[in-house]
């Protein structure tokens, strides 16, 4: 009982940390909700620790050990798909900086080609 206890806790602690750095916008709506997700899933696991325990028997671990080996796993998506993220996010950066460096030549060449002209008119 008291290892789910902690668990609870530990997922209505999580929830009110996700929502507290939401509002300071430190997170965006799309993983706000995902953690909050998280954070009901593990409370409600709490929950089910009960319902744990045949698979656990079946498997020659604890209820704990089982739920500890699932939040493990579900952290370990949670990496992969932040890296996937994160990548995808740096391909975009490095695009829009060539674009701006295209751009940034373009405008360049554009005033130089430009200069003469102007002193020959005044």
């Amino acid at each position: 009982m008291k290892q789910e206890l902690v668990i609870a806790l530990g997922g209505v602690g999580l929830a009110v940390f996700v929502l507290l750095i939401a509002r300071k916008h430190l997170l965006t709506l799309r993983y706000t909700v995902g953690w909050v997700v998280l954070a009901v899933v593990m409370t409600l696991s709490a929950l089910l620790a009960g319902f744990v325990e045949p698979l656990a028997n079946a498997v020659g671990m604890t209820a704990t050990g089982v739920l500890l080996a699932l939040a493990s796993g579900t952290l370990l998506l949670i990496c992969i798909q932040l890296s996937i993220s994160v990548s995808g996010l740096s391909s975009q950066l490095r695009e829009l900086i060539e674009a701006n460096a295209l751009l940034a030549a373009r405008v360049e060449e554009l005033a130089i080609g430009e200069a003469p002209s102007q002193e020959s008119n005044g």
